[in-house]
C-alpha cells in the first residue's frame, strides 16, 4: 500500500487547481452531479467545488475517477 499511496499524493500534486474531475460512479449517490472543479487537497483529502462555485465538496483521492479526468 505504501506505494499506492505515494502514488496517489504524486497524482494530487500535480493537478491545477480549477481542473475538471470526475467522481467515480456508485458513489455518493446524494450528489448527482459527478464533474467538479479540484480547489485543492489536504493529506488525503480532495476539496471540489461545483461549476457553480455556489458549493463543494470534500472526498477521498480514491473517490475520484482518474481515467476520466479532462
Amino acid at each position: 500500500m505504501p506505494h499506492i499511496d505515494s502514488v496517489a499524493k504524486r497524482r494530487l500534486s500535480s493537478v491545477p487547481s480549477g481542473k475538471l474531475l470526475k467522481l467515480k460512479e456508485g458513489l455518493y449517490k446524494q450528489l448527482k452531479e459527478r464533474e467538479w472543479i479540484f480547489h485543492r487537497t489536504e493529506e488525503n483529502l480532495v476539496f471540489l467545488v461545483h461549476k457553480e462555485g455556489a458549493y463543494g465538496v470534500v472526498v477521498g483521492n480514491e473517490d475520484i475517477d482518474w481515467n476520466e479526468c479532462h
